[in-house]
């Protein structure tokens, strides 16, 4: 069995992150299997919608963090973002809508999938947040312009500059998710908001799903229009990977104590 789990029925394929014993932590094999497994899926027709969960307890807890160490110096760190952003464009890219069901924690890489789907339900008390702020790492530009257009700078700010993370009930309210249940409903209530697009006419919501796209480049969305600015992000992000301070970060992770970071 791999690290992504993929089924289809009728109209709806979903797929799981199924690594429950590190709590769906995001490896570059998982990311990878991610990308592969929506990129087939986008190949077949009769899948008029994607549900994304995580399997055990938590939708996911962020990034491996053995393969964040390992990426802080040599070769591996310039290509250690790569596969993440693969993932996330092959969700944001897939012809049909990717509905997220959250559960447990949805932190870091987790919070940026689910920004990255069409539509997110969480359970009341779920937990999202990316707390690269508390590690010393910065997230791909993308989920950065993501973010800001799902809940505004103010928020986003909050969500990036603080690195704390909120309930599902609070996503909710941010715009961060469509909307937060108890959680013994949570599974039922997704069930409801993917059959309802499967039932929906296909080319209608590809057609909106698409039309939503191209509303979004127009909102420079896409790192191209951003030319310079968005190589500028790249060099800061590849200064923190290489930084004393994520180095710091992952040593006060592993002995779960606050981190006393030197901005080096």
């Amino acid at each position: 069995m791999g690290q992504v789990d993929v089924s289809i029925e009728d109209a709806v394929a979903t797929v799981a992150l199924s690594r429950p014993e590190q709590r769906n932590a995001v490896s570059r094999a998982m990311l990878e299997e991610l990308a592969s497994a929506l990129g087939d899926l986008a190949t077949r027709p009769e899948v008029r919608v994607v549900a994304l969960y995580g399997r055990g307890s938590d939708f996911c807890a962020g990034a491996d963090v053995g393969e964040l160490e390992a990426a802080r110096t040599g070769p591996a760190g310039v290509e250690y973002g790569r596969p993440f952003e693969e993932a996330i464009q092959a969700i944001a890219a897939h012809p049909a809508p990717v509905v997220a069901r959250i559960h447990g924690a949805a932190l870091g890489a987790g919070c940026q999938l689910a920004v990255a789907c069409d539509l997110a339900v969480a359970a009341d008390d779920a937990k999202l947040g990316i707390p690269s702020a508390r590690l010393g790492v910065l997230v791909p530009f993308e989920v950065v312009q993501r973010l800001v257009l799902a809940v505004g700078p103010k928020r986003a700010g909050e969500v990036l500059l603080t690195g704390r993370s909120v309930s599902g009930r609070e996503a909710a309210a941010w715009g961060l998710v469509n909307e937060s249940v108890p959680y013994e409903r949570l599974e039922a209530r997704t069930d409801e908001v993917v059959r309802s697009i499967a039932a929906a006419a296909p080319l209608s919501v590809r057609g909106s799903k698409r039309g939503i796209a191209i509303a979004l480049e127009h909102l420079s969305l896409d790192r191209a229009s951003q030319g310079h600015r968005a190589g500028d992000f790249d060099m800061m992000a590849a200064q923190a990977l290489a930084s004393e301070d994520l180095a710091e970060g992952l040593r006060a992770f592993r002995e779960r104590r606050p981190p006393q970071f030197r901005g080096t």
